[in-house]
């Protein structure tokens, strides 16, 4: 089972867009040399401005995050990251508080999804069992979509903040899920459990493995 991962937002340089897609096809390129990593997903957030993206990694425990930490990858990040960003990475830890992944065959240098979603929120103090509860609770409504090959519901811990973070072999999925019963759930819960409305980013998948 996955129970932790990273979210790392990068901002780009406007002129780097070209050389951070090569960064991370050449990071997909390395992801089987760290047999800890389970899954990597490398995202360009849609319609950004200045452009940003990000990087989304899960491990079954910790000692698959920091070997991922200390890897190659990373290390690529870190030794590029003055003349790719435009500020220092800011690497997220959080908890994978419930995922659900369905195996693509042939899935290729995307893992068979091309768009995602990134939708963050924060709870209420008093809210925060309940919007765990309710997340890890979500499980059987996203099974029931067909058209959502992996979701996970995250929690960053020490604060208030979660997130769902999912993809999808296309548009045609992405939009059944925002459409759909889990999504609903949530923003209709927004009021009674959250300080405020989720924030949803569009996300397009540039590489991704899993392994």
């Amino acid at each position: 089972m996955t129970s932790v991962g990273l979210f790392v937002p990068l901002v780009a340089k406007p002129s780097q867009t070209d050389a951070i897609v090569e960064f991370f096809n050449a990071g997909y390129n390395l992801v089987p040399s760290e047999p800890l990593t389970r899954e990597w997903y490398a995202v360009k957030f849609e319609d950004s401005n200045p452009p940003s993206y990000a990087l989304f990694d899960t491990f079954a425990a910790e000692q698959g995050r920091q070997a991922h930490l200390s890897g190659q990858i990373a290390k690529a990040l870190l030794e590029n990251a003055s003349t790719l960003l435009d500020a220092s990475p800011e690497v997220g830890q959080v908890d994978v508080l419930v995922s659900l992944v369905k195996p693509v065959k042939e899935a290729g240098s995307t893992a068979g999804v091309t768009k995602g979603l990134r939708v963050f929120f924060t709870a209420k103090p008093d809210k925060v069992d309940d919007v765990r509860n309710f997340l890890k609770g979500a499980i059987p409504l996203v099974e029931a979509e067909p058209g959502t090959t992996y979701w996970y519901a995250v929690e960053f811990p020490g604060t208030n903040k979660f997130g769902v973070i999912d993809f999808f072999p296309d548009d045609t999925g992405r939009g059944a899920h925002v459409a759909g019963k889990v999504a609903a759930a949530l923003f209709g819960s927004a009021e009674e459990l959250l300080t405020g409305a989720p924030e949803l980013i569009k996300l397009e998948v540039i590489a991704a493995k899993v392994q």
